[in-house]
C-alpha cells in the first residue's frame, strides 16, 4: 500500500461513524455474545484450535456479527475478503474463488458474506463447491431465520450461531469504553456529560444494538451545545434520535416475531400483552390492514365456534381499518384485539379441516355414494342414480340419520367438539343426533 492509498484509508476511519472507530482489535475486547464466546464454548475452542468451519452468524442488526468475522481471520492468521449479498453476484463469487486458486498464499482464507439472505438459490448453490473443495471457509451474516432463508444443501455444510441482542449490561460497558476515552473516541477536549437516566434511555432504546446506541450517542454529543467546555447530554435529545430509528422492519424476523406474540397473546387470553404488542407494531409502521387480516384467521383458527361472533367483529374490524387508515384505525384494532383475547377459545373446526385435508390427500379417488348424486336426466333414473335419497325436511325432526360417506371412509369422525362458549351447545345437538362415531 502507497502512503497516498494509506492516508486515504486513515482518513476514511476517521469520518466513518463511532461504531465503525470503536471495532475491537482483538478477541479479548470484543463485548457481548458469552454464550457462544465464553471459556470452553464450541465457537471459542474453535477459534483457539484455529480450526474454523464454515459458518452462518444470525442475528439482529448491531451485535457483532461483521466484528467477530473479520477478529476470527486475524486470530487464526487467515485471509479475509468479504462481500455485501446486496451488490455482489456469481461472478463476484467467480472472481474471488479465481484469485484463491492462483495464488497458494490465499489457501487459507474466509469470505465474509454480509446479508447472505439476500443472495438467490442459484448465487446460493454457487458457494457449495467452493466450501465442499475446501477453497474458501464462508462465514454469512444474516438477520433472517436461517430455515427460511438458507437453501438445505448450504445449512447442511456449515455450523449456524445465533447471536443475541445485547443486554442492558453490555451496551452499558460498550458506552462507558467511549466515555471513559472521549479524546481517543470521540477525537474532542470537551467534557461529556450523560446522567444515569439519560444513558438508561439511550440504552432502553437502542433495542440491544449496539451501533444504534454507539451512532446515536455520536448524534447526542454533536447535536449537544457546548457551555463552558462541556457537552450535557439531555433525555429530549436522545428521545428524538431514537424516535424514529425504531428497530423493525417487514422483511425481517422482528416482523414475524412481533406478529407471533400478538397472535399467540391472543390466543393465550393475554388482553394486556396483546395491545402491547399491538401497539408495538402500529408505531413502528407496521400496516394496520395485515394486522387486521391476522385478527380474522385469529378468529378463525383460535376462537372459532366458541364464539361466532369473534368473526364477525374480525371482519368489521378489516373494514373499519379499510376505511379510515391511521391514526384512528387503531381502536378498532385495539377493540378486537381485547375481545378475541377474551373471547372462549376453541381449535375445533381448525382441527377437522385438517383432519379431513390428510384424509383426502390419503385417498383421493373415492366414489360419491349414489343416493347424494342428482339425477338430472332419464338416463340417471334408468341407472337407479339418486336412489336411496330421503329428505330431511320431510322428518318431524328435519333430519334423517344416514350414511353420507364414501363406502371406504364410513362415517369417519373429523370434527371433534368442545365444551367451551357457544359450541357447547352445539357439541350437544351433535351427540343428539350421531352419537358418539
Amino acid at each position: 500500500m502507497s502512503l497516498f492509498e494509506h492516508n486515504i484509508r486513515n482518513n476514511l476511519v476517521q469520518s466513518a461513524p463511532l461504531s465503525s472507530r470503536i471495532r475491537p482489535n482483538s478477541l479479548d475486547s470484543f463485548i457481548g455474545q458469552e454464550h457462544i464466546l465464553g471459556k470452553g464454548k464450541i465457537l471459542n475452542n474453535l477459534i483457539k484450535n484455529k480450526t474454523i468451519p464454515s459458518m452462518i452468524f444470525w442475528g439482529p442488526p448491531g451485535t457483532g456479527k461483521t466484528t467477530l468475522a473479520k477478529l476470527i481471520a486475524e486470530e487464526t492468521n487467515m485471509n479475509f475478503t468479504s462481500l455485501s449479498a446486496v451488490s455482489s453476484g456469481i461472478s463476484d463469487i467467480r472472481k474471488v474463488s479465481d484469485e484463491i486458486l492462483s495464488n497458494p498464499n490465499l489457501s487459507k482464507t474466509i469470505l465474509f458474506l454480509d446479508e447472505i439472505h439476500r443472495f438467490s438459490k442459484s448465487q446460493q448453490d454457487s458457494l457449495l463447491p467452493l466450501i465442499e473443495n475446501g477453497v474458501i471457509i464462508l462465514i454469512g451474516a444474516t438477520t433472517e431465520h436461517p430455515g427460511f432463508s438458507i437453501i438445505n444443501p448450504l445449512i447442511s455444510r456449515i455450523k449456524i450461531f445465533k447471536f443475541e441482542p445485547h443486554d442492558n449490561l453490555t451496551l452499558n460497558k460498550i458506552l462507558k469504553k467511549v466515555l471513559d476515552n472521549t479524546q481517543e473516541y470521540l477525537k474532542t477536549d470537551e467534557k461529556i456529560i450523560i446522567d444515569n437516566s439519560v444513558l438508561d434511555t439511550l440504552i432502553t432504546g437502542s433495542s440491544g444494538d449496539a451501533r444504534k446506541a454507539l451512532d446515536t450517542f455520536e448524534l447526542a454529543v454533536n447535536s449537544t451545545i457546548n457551555k463552558n467546555g462541556e457537552k450535557t447530554l439531555s433525555n429530549n435529545i436522545i428521545r428524538d434520535l431514537l424516535a424514529n430509528n425504531a428497530l423493525y422492519d417487514r422483511k425481517n424476523d422482528n416482523h414475524y416475531n412481533t406478529i407471533s406474540a400478538f397472535i399467540k397473546s391472543i390466543r393465550g387470553s393475554d388482553p394486556n400483552a396483546a395491545i402491547y404488542y399491538l401497539a408495538r407494531m402500529l408505531k413502528n409502521g407496521e400496516d394496520p390492514l395485515f394486522i387486521a387480516r391476522r385478527l380474522v384467521i385469529s378468529a378463525s383458527e383460535d376462537i372459532g365456534l366458541a364464539n361466532p361472533n369473534a368473526m364477525v367483529l374480525a371482519n368489521s374490524t378489516f373494514e373499519s381499518v379499510n376505511k379510515l387508515g391511521m391514526p384512528e384505525s387503531r381502536i378498532p384494532l385495539a377493540n378486537a384485539t381485547i375481545y378475541l383475547a377474551l373471547s372462549e377459545k376453541s381449535n375445533s373446526s381448525y382441527l377437522a379441516i385438517d383432519s379431513a385435508y390428510e384424509e383426502v390427500t390419503n385417498n383421493p379417488i373415492t366414489e360419491i355414494p349414489n343416493h347424494l348424486i342428482n339425477a338430472e336426466t332419464t338416463v340417471d333414473k334408468e341407472f337407479h342414480i339418486g336412489e336411496g335419497y330421503t329428505y330431511d325436511h320431510d322428518s318431524k325432526n328435519g333430519f334423517i340419520k344416514k350414511d353420507n360417506f364414501p363406502n371406504n371412509i364410513n362415517n369417519k369422525s373429523f370434527y371433534v367438539p368442545k365444551e367451551n362458549g357457544v359450541e357447547k351447545t352445539l357439541k350437544e345437538r351433535f351427540e343428539k343426533l350421531w352419537g358418539n362415531l
